[in-house]
């Protein structure tokens, strides 16, 4: 796996997971701690954000347990995505 493939695998997996659950955001027991890790890189970046207090209540009343955090892909880092997933591939040099 090259290395831009590996660094959208977090935001494939934020996107994938948050449009599953129908709400949009990938909750604490979704993701494994290196790739929460990543998450916290990616929101430093502007392309993750976390969900507030108010959102973190309702989540936690939808799934009926205390949600401790949550993200989701902000519109740069679903662009980011976009971006990433349509890049071409590189072939190899001729030999």
């Amino acid at each position: 796996m090259r290395g831009w493939e590996r660094a959208l695998s977090v935001p494939e997996a934020l996107c994938e997971r948050g449009q599953a659950a129908g709400h949009g955001w990938t909750l604490d027991t979704e993701l494994l701690p290196p790739h929460q890790q990543q998450v916290n890189a990616l929101e430093s970046q502007g392309l993750v954000e976390f969900a507030v207090r108010e959102d973190r209540a309702k989540l936690s009343a939808l799934e009926g347990r205390p949600v401790r955090w949550a993200a989701r892909l902000t519109l740069y880092g679903h662009d980011t995505l976009t971006f990433g997933c349509c890049r071409p591939r590189a072939e190899p040099p001729p030999r």
